[in-house]
């Protein structure tokens, strides 16, 4: 059996960090402040993966590529980074880097031939399928281009499509929660079709005992959390600690 995951997010946007909810975004700290904040170094004891998000409307890759390779300098995280790829051109500049992983999401319905094209060139365990979506009158809608654009199709048929893609993993992210620190969106797991990737839940996430209630179901292998502010200091050691007292299955890593 597969080992639960914390995997921890960043999200970047003109040249700053930010910190969200519901997709509105407030200014944290630039790449110094997540240095003084997060040495990830000394926290990659107490996360599993790290992924870095690039939400800028106009995105400056070799900007990002530089404020990136300042956070993760001298650590040996498992890495996945995202925002924008649409075509192979940025999948190569992440994946030839310094990227394990990447993140794609407008382009599973825009150009999803590209994902294929990626997959065959890298493997399919190097791409993640990322799906935000939200409630609106008791029914889940999933949108697109940092959730500007509703994708007209059912939830679960835009589910099993994306299950079906060249991914390794599905991750699927409640506009709803996000950034509230209230707990993840459980009731979701009620209403997902039977899948055959592995599924990491995101939104919603505060303190260790909102992860105990999600990790101890079968269907989710992991959850990413990017509230900068309810994890920093000691708050993703304490995160892992807590995990493990209560015996949810991790990686080891001494």
């Amino acid at each position: 059996m597969l080992k639960k995951r914390i995997i921890f997010c960043l999200l970047y946007k003109d040249g700053y960090f930010v910190q969200s909810r519901n997709f509105i975004t407030n200014i944290i700290g630039d790449a110094n402040w997540i240095v003084k904040n997060y040495n990830f170094i000394n926290i990659s004891n107490y996360i599993d993966e790290l992924i870095i998000l690039d939400i800028s409307l106009k995105k400056k890759t070799n900007t990002f590529l530089k404020n990136v390779e300042m956070i993760v300098k001298r650590s040996f995280i498992p890495l996945t980074l995202g925002g924008g790829i649409k075509n192979l051109t940025l999948a190569r500049a992440f994946l030839e880097n310094m990227s394990d992983k990447i993140l794609v999401n407008t382009a599973l319905f825009e150009n999803h031939e590209i994902i294929s094209e990626i997959s065959n060139r890298y493997g399919s365990q190097s791409i993640i399928a990322a799906l935000d979506y939200k409630y609106e009158i008791n029914k889940k809608i999933i949108l697109k281009n940092n959730a500007r654009i509703e994708v007209n199709n059912d939830f679960k048929k835009i589910l099993k499509f994306v299950n079906n893609l060249d991914v390794g993993e599905i991750l699927i992210n409640s506009i709803d929660k996000d950034g509230t620190g209230q707990g993840l969106d459980i009731k979701i797991l009620e209403k997902l079709p039977k899948l055959n990737k592995p599924l990491i839940l995101s939104g919603g996430a505060g303190n260790y005992k909102h992860f105990i209630d999600i990790l101890t179901s079968k269907k989710v292998s992991a959850i990413s959390t990017s509230n900068l502010l309810n994890f920093v200091g000691n708050g993703l050691k304490d995160l892992r600690h807590g995990l493990q007292k209560n015996k949810i299955d991790l990686p080891s890593w001494d």
